[in-house]
């Protein structure tokens, strides 16, 4: 078989290319970047100086015309004529501020115009004329400057299409109320002009604090580029810096400086492309290298690649001839043809050590049932415990029962309990040495687990299972979240003595009923040296008898619980326990049967079929914990019959107040007595009484009067009866004692009550 490509090669190959080829190209990419970097920051040090002296010329020349204004609006002349009206008799003064206005202007100042108002007088001066505000069409705009907040102030025209840059100064100086207005114009033109003689690379700007456009030095920035680099500078807090970004699709650099004289912002702006020009020529010859140091290390990969692929290649030639076909996927690739054949070997290799292991393991268990069950010969036992790699030089052993307390409130169900327990096993195996084990094993619904070692004393055999025992217990809880109990037999020495040792240990568990969920129960501690006769608490249990037979729900909650912390109080076998639960059962039972009325022993609730008393008893049975015990009386025993006690009690006093009201109904017109429905009904008085009450909630005294008045009043609207014939109908001797009462109970006489309502009958 051949192999139809070389991929290993190929890859040899590639990568020792690779080793040679990516150094010169990080190498090349990193001389290019740095070169690169180089020129930039040359050409923006050298933009920034240029920048910067072009911001000190622009307000050399501000500050130059900033000091002639001021200087002119402070003479004598100025100051004193701002005092004036404008009138022919002050003319001489209104030209000679003209000839002083017009000497200061200079052709080096590039003043546009300047222009002085008499804001009292309403008359000014400018470049054309002496004129009154009268004559002026943009008066508005030149009196708009009274309002700014400073004494002297650069401020520029936003509502010409050309902006123009006007200084504005008060008369007199550092007076915030001014007498007068000194405006000086300068054209953005002339500015240009300024920043045009210095841009040798690039674009310079200059805006206002604002950030409004006052004047650049050509177009070569269009209007959104413009826009979006006034969002740049806006984002930007610092007064000085450069940074880098894209105009009009343009990668740009840009160099910024913030004036402290009047707040302006200079700026240039200046393409990345024009500053790396230079440096893309050491760019293509950096590539002609690069180029050159890869085609030597492709000869040199080539020439080693060979060289160190001739041996692979035997090797799979010889594997090849040796196996024959392989499947496709194999056979494209050399070290897939030699890792398919090794994984297969490996993977014959481990089913057969995974088979071998499992019976090993299967044989060992089934070894260690049949020692627990006593089904092994003792002859035999030194070659089963060294065939199966146990330690046969035991001086004693002992048996571990571990036992799930409930899985009522876990996570788990029944159906998980076998799963569980072979976890808890390898729980178990894990946390005792393999030394100082057997395998552990599952017996019906516990987990069974043989320890021994070296001979020790009684104390210490307790102390160190009992450690083993509350490791495994906490372990159990940590990662299952279950409590388990463990029994613990006596120490034996001979190994063919298991099966008695587990027998003891399971006999601990039993006595889990006296010591509650999570118990650590060695049999000589629980097992008792002297028989208790009995453990049934007699007296307690009659009073749990007449609490239940009362219906008295809290005292006979405290009496069960007294109940069966009486029974357990005694160490007894766990046999008496058991027994004692029984025969409290039973007693309990038997008074929900002796008190149920010939009409509810006819019902099917209350008699339970025999399997379900079956599965009541075996879970009677099955408890573990005196927790369970209580709660299992009272939920499943007590409350049951205390509801159907509370139902029949309730039934009965219905039936008996019934009975009143009918005998109260029928003779009411006779003297009436509740000890007269006693003797009638075969009750004493004393129990009809609250027994009435609490059934109507009314007394049988008030009863019989309310009933006696709804009679009266009926017969007073029905009737042509006289009010004394009613009130001897009623059996009162005096007709008053009956009109009193009838007052005290409707608020009128008895014959205003029928006046009134034999009225409104008509």
């Amino acid at each position: 078989m051949k192999i139809r490509s070389s991929k290993y090669f190929t890859r040899l190959l590639m990568y020792s290319l690779l080793i040679g080829s990516i150094p010169a190209i990080i190498v090349g990419i990193i001389s290019y970047y740095k070169a690169s970097t180089i020129v930039q920051d040359k050409v923006n040090q050298s933009s920034m100086a240029t920048l910067q002296q072009t911001q000190l010329r622009v307000e050399q020349i501000l500050k130059t015309i900033d000091h002639s204004v001021t200087q002119y609006i402070s003479s004598p002349l100025v100051v004193n004529a701002m005092s004036l009206p404008y009138s022919a008799a002050h003319y001489q003064v209104y030209n000679e501020m003209y000839q002083s206005m017009v000497r200061t202007q200079t052709f080096e100042l590039t003043i546009n115009n300047m222009t002085v108002l008499n804001l009292k007088g309403q008359w000014g001066i400018d470049n054309n004329n002496i004129f009154t505000f009268d004559d002026v069409r943009n008066l508005d705009q030149l009196l708009r400057f009274e309002k700014l907040p400073s004494f002297s102030l650069w401020v520029t025209d936003e509502d010409k299409s050309s902006p123009s840059i006007n200084l504005v100064k008060k008369i007199p100086l550092n007076s915030l109320k001014a007498n007068g207005l000194a405006i000086v114009t300068i054209a953005e033109s002339q500015l240009a002009r300024l920043l045009a003689a210095d841009s040798r690379i690039g674009s310079i700007m200059v805006m206002d604090k604002d950030y409004r456009l006052l004047s650049r030095s050509d177009q070569k920035v269009q209007q959104s580029g413009l826009e979006q680099l006034v969002a740049e500078v806006q984002r930007r807090s610092e007064t000085e810096g450069q940074f880098n970004v894209e105009l009009d699709g343009d990668n740009t650099s840009v160099i910024m400086r913030k004036s402290s004289y009047n707040g302006w912002i200079y700026m240039s702006a200046i393409s990345i492309k024009d500053i790396t020009r230079d440096s893309r020529s050491i760019g293509w010859v950096t590539l002609f290298v690069c180029l050159l140091m890869v085609l030597v290390t492709g000869g040199l990969a080539l020439f080693g690649s060979r060289t160190f692929y001739r041996p692979v290649r035997k090797l799979v030639a010889t594997m090849a001839d040796r196996f024959g076909d392989l499947p496709e996927e194999a056979r494209n690739d050399e070290f897939a043809l030699i890792g398919y054949r090794l994984q297969s070997m490996l993977q014959t290799e481990s089913r057969l050590l995974a088979q071998l292991t499992g019976h090993v393991r299967e044989l060992k268990q089934f070894f260690v049932m049949k020692l627990i069950r006593g089904e092994e010969k003792e002859s035999q036992l030194p070659v089963r415990l060294k065939e199966y790699g146990y330690q046969a030089n035991w001086e004693w052993h002992a048996v571990l029962a571990i036992q799930i307390d409930s899985l009522e409130r876990s996570q788990y169900n029944e159906n998980d309990r076998d799963l569980l327990l072979f976890a808890i096993a390898n729980i178990a195996g894990e946390l005792i040495p393999a030394e100082e084990r057997l395998d552990p094993v599952l017996l019906e619904q516990s987990q069974i687990t043989v320890v021994g070692g070296a001979g020790i004393t009684d104390e210490e055999y307790k102390n160190r299972l009992f450690a083993v025992a509350e490791l495994i217990q906490r372990t159990v809880l940590h990662y299952l979240k279950l409590q388990i109990s463990i029994g613990i037999s006596r120490p034996q020495k001979r190994l063919i003595d298991i099966s008695v040792s587990a027998e003891q240990a399971l006999e601990a568990l039993r006595y889990r009923i006296r010591y509650g969920p999570e118990s650590v129960l060695f049999i000589d501690d629980v097992q008792p040296e002297d028989v208790v006769s009995s453990v049934f608490p007699h007296r307690a249990a009659k009073e749990l008898y007449d609490a239940v037979k009362l219906a008295e729900r809290t005292r006979a909650d405290e009496l069960l619980e007294r109940c069966i912390e009486l029974i357990f109080r005694e160490q007894a076998d766990w046999r008496q326990y058991r027994m004692a639960l029984v025969r409290l059962y039973t007693m309990l039972t038997e008074l929900g049967q002796s008190e149920t009325t010939a009409d509810t022993k006819k019902d099917t609730e209350t008699e339970l079929p025999p399997d379900q008393e079956r599965q009541l008893f075996d879970r009677l049975l099955d408890l573990k914990s005196q927790e369970e015990i209580r709660l299992w009386f009272y939920d499943t025993v007590i409350a049951p019959i205390m509801r159907r006690l509370e139902q029949q009690s309730k039934s009965h006093a219905k039936k008996i107040s019934d009975q009143i009201t009918d005998l109260i109904h029928q003779r009411f017109d006779t003297e009436l007595t509740l000890e007269a429905c006693a003797r009638q009904l075969n009750y004493h008085p004393n129990y009809l009484g609250p027994l009435f009450s609490k059934e109507k909630g009314i007394s049988f005294s008030e009863y019989l009067q309310n009933y006696r008045l709804q009679m009266a009043k009926r017969w007073l609207v029905e009737t042509d009866m006289k009010i004394a014939d009613i009130a001897e109908r009623l059996t009162y001797t005096n007709p008053q004692n009956f009109i009193r009462f009838f007052r005290k109970m409707e608020n009128m006489t008895p014959g205003q009550y029928r006046e009134l309502h034999c009225h409104h009958k008509i």
